[in-house]
């Protein structure tokens, strides 16, 4: 596992979970969508941030150099810190 400098004693909470507006580093990533979302360049060690939550269910997050709109049940299963 890659951990960012003064995350160590951090507990992962799920993506869907977090306050908007933050960074996070991916923890892990789990789920029946593991594979789309590791496509999708969700993968453990990756920077995210969340831009907004555009609805109740739904939010957009940047990684890398893209903004992805994410379903908050797919968000449930990515793990961050």
């Amino acid at each position: 596992m890659i951990l960012a400098k003064g995350t160590e004693g951090i507990q992962p909470t799920p993506l869907a979970s977090a306050p908007q507006r933050s960074s996070y580093l991916i923890d892990r990533v789990s789920g029946p969508d593991q594979r789309r979302l590791c496509e999708m360049g969700l993968v453990e060690g990756a920077e995210i941030r969340i831009v907004n939550r555009a609805q109740r269910d739904m939010m957009v997050v940047k990684v890398g150099g893209s903004r992805l709109a994410l379903a908050r049940g797919m968000a449930d299963h990515v793990w961050v810190k």
